[in-house]
């Protein structure tokens, strides 16, 4: 029998850290090992727990989520982090990533199944970013991403002509579905190719991937 994900939620609102609770039960690999109310007791609660991901409500009175996140990160590097927002705009969505969100995801837009596929991500070693989030995520990076790295130039030679069309593609913010469709290939082909631009960069992310994109105008800004 495979170990659990351990899940730590901390939120203000007790109906909210009950119906994430009563969603996450829905998966019998995950568990949830505790809830805080704000940022204070979930520090003095970590003492003792060894969580593997905490989702956090990112507006509450005391640390909030932002806050929380950045003494995490450094208190506790290996932890996932799952920042959930009512208001899921640019600079919400950005200062979470900056201080070391591994996810985002708007509470309005979250349901059972989402909320399961974000944690099973996070604890996987992946990012969970859901559309909208990406949407915002890609536009701030378009908007003030215009820098090049020399050394990213010399690399972008080492891409086929297909893989750089598929990775604009990417950075404009379409799935792998849609960028079947509109190269009316197999979705196969496509996670292949995205594949094979991850490994030649040693991206860790699509979020990477895209970042890599836009600094090297492979997407128009």
């Amino acid at each position: 029998m495979t170990d659990k994900i351990k899940v730590f939620i901390v939120d203000d609102h007790h109906i909210i850290r009950d119906g994430l609770i009563n969603m996450l039960n829905t998966a019998s690999e995950i568990e949830c090992i505790g809830t805080a109310k704000n940022g204070e007791e979930t520090l003095l609660k970590f003492k003792s727990l060894k969580p593997d991901v905490l989702i956090s409500d990112i507006s509450m009175p005391g640390i909030n989520g932002i806050e929380l996140t950045k003494k995490i990160r450094e208190m506790y590097p290996d932890i996932r982090i799952l920042i959930l927002t009512m208001y899921a705009n640019e600079d919400f969505v950005i200062n979470a990533i900056r201080v070391g969100a591994n996810g985002v995801l708007a509470k309005q837009e979250t349901n059972t199944q989402i909320l399961i596929e974000a944690v099973k991500s996070l604890a996987a070693g992946k990012e969970y970013y859901p559309s909208e989030i990406s949407k915002i995520l890609i536009k701030t990076l378009v908007d003030h991403g215009k820098g090049n790295s020399t050394s990213e130039l010399s690399g972008i030679y080492k891409l086929t002509v297909r893989e750089r069309e598929i990775l604009k593609l990417f950075a404009n913010g379409m799935s792998n579905i849609e960028i079947a469709h509109q190269l009316n290939i197999s979705i196969r082909t496509v996670e292949t190719h995205k594949n094979n631009i991850m490994q030649k960069f040693n991206f860790k992310s699509t979020v990477e991937m895209v970042k890599f994109a836009i600094r090297n105008n492979i997407v128009s800004i």
